[in-house]
């Protein structure tokens, strides 16, 4: 699609369009508009019916989300009580409400019980055993050959190999190591051609939105073990989602989009404040964005107009609310869903990918000015 930016715009404005397409606003003026129009000539509209699978990556808490495109005309002006549009809502275009059709958080491997310490021994219990081994020589052959000649005939008896059997089977088996957890590219490739051929791809989404991971965090030059794990698991699913569309498993339009957290959460943050919610701050050192992301999840699960739930997610909405709400459950406190951040992100995700496509519609079909009433910081 060929798109031009008006030359009067300035640097600012720029910087908000990119936000509200999902793109990163760092670069020079030159920089940000080239980017916004490279990515929009290969930009498609997504179609009404179109399904989104969002996913947050993780091994021990993955979570998705499916959500369904809506039709845009269906969509309703936001109004306060007087029935006149809020100053700073979002337009009537992009208020459509999506269906949330799945919601779901899994372990791929569960994490594995701890291993319990051996007990100390005793004084008691090195006295005891003693004995037992005394009562036991009293019962054996009373020729018991001298200290040398034991060594000697032990080491002219057993190999090389019986010798390191016999180590092996002495060890103490509560002390030595034991490797509970495999996290092998073929334990991980495995558990990712599973995840996709049998939970995933049955939902039939045409776009996958993958949470786009990073090697270092927080400016730190050392990458940790478990970001190597949870990046590998990233690539095999790209791997298995373009092995399947290009062999016809999955349909050929499928499309693989990565998104950066940090851009959905700008997103999300700027349009909530824009309808009148009051957003805690999450550029400041002591912000809590995991709690804003879930207040703004739990704000548009309550809300009649937020989000439109199928029955196959209602128990995990349901759930979400109580926990969100602080209602009191009945339920173990293991039971009782404690990371909903996992969840808020994958549906943030999908909301927000959703949001920028039809901005991104806006801005090729009406220009600049279709996006002026949310073109807000």
């Amino acid at each position: 699609m060929n798109f031009a930016f008006p030359p009067k715009l300035t640097s600012a404005h720029l910087k908000t369009i990119a936000r509200l397409c999902g793109k990163s606003r760092s670069g020079t003026k030159a920089v940000i508009a080239d980017r916004v129009v490279d990515d929009l000539k290969t930009f498609t509209p997504l179609a009404p019916g179109t399904r989104v699978l969002s996913i947050d990556l993780g091994i021990r808490n993955l979570a998705y989300s499916l959500l369904e495109v809506p039709n845009p005309n269906h969509g309703l002006p936001a109004k306060n009580a007087k029935g006149t549009k809020k100053k700073g809502t979002v337009p009537s275009s992009t208020t459509t409400i999506p269906r949330l059709l799945a919601w779901e958080r899994l372990a791929l491997i569960p994490k594995a019980d701890k291993v319990v310490p051996p007990k100390r021994s005793t004084k008691k219990s090195r006295k005891r055993s003693e004995a037992d081994g005394e009562n036991d020589a009293d019962q054996q052959d009373e020729q018991v050959l001298p200290k040398k000649s034991r060594r000697k005939a032990k080491t002219e008896e057993v190999g090389p190999g019986h010798q390191a059997d016999d180590l092996a089977a002495e060890a103490d088996s509560a002390t030595t190591p034991v490797l509970m957890e495999d996290f092998s590219p073929a334990r991980l490739s495995a558990l990712a051609v599973d995840l996709i051929l049998n939970r995933l791809l049955p939902l039939r989404p045409d776009v996958v939105t993958l949470e786009q991971q990073r090697f270092r965090q927080m400016g730190g030059s050392g990458v940790y073990e478990w970001t190597l794990r949870v990046n590998s698991l990233e690539s095999m699913l790209y791997a298995v989602l373009t092995l399947l569309r290009e062999t016809g498993q999955w349909h050929r339009g499928g499309r693989i989009e990565p998104v950066v957290a940090r851009n959905v959460l700008e997103f999300m943050v700027v349009r909530d404040r824009a309808a009148g919610f009051d957003v805690g701050d999450i550029w400041g050192r002591g912000a809590d964005n995991k709690k804003v992301k879930k207040d703004i999840i739990g704000r548009a699960l309550a809300s009649a107009g937020g989000l439109a739930v199928e029955d196959a997610a209602e128990a995990v909405a349901s759930e979400y609310l109580d926990e969100w709400q602080g209602k009191k459950s009945h339920q173990r406190k293991a039971d009782r869903m404690k990371k909903l951040d996992d969840l808020a992100d994958c549906l943030l995700q999908g909301l927000a990918f959703i949001h920028w496509q039809d901005n991104k519609r806006l801005l090729v079909e009406g220009g600049v000015d279709a996006l002026q009433d949310q073109m807000i910081e």
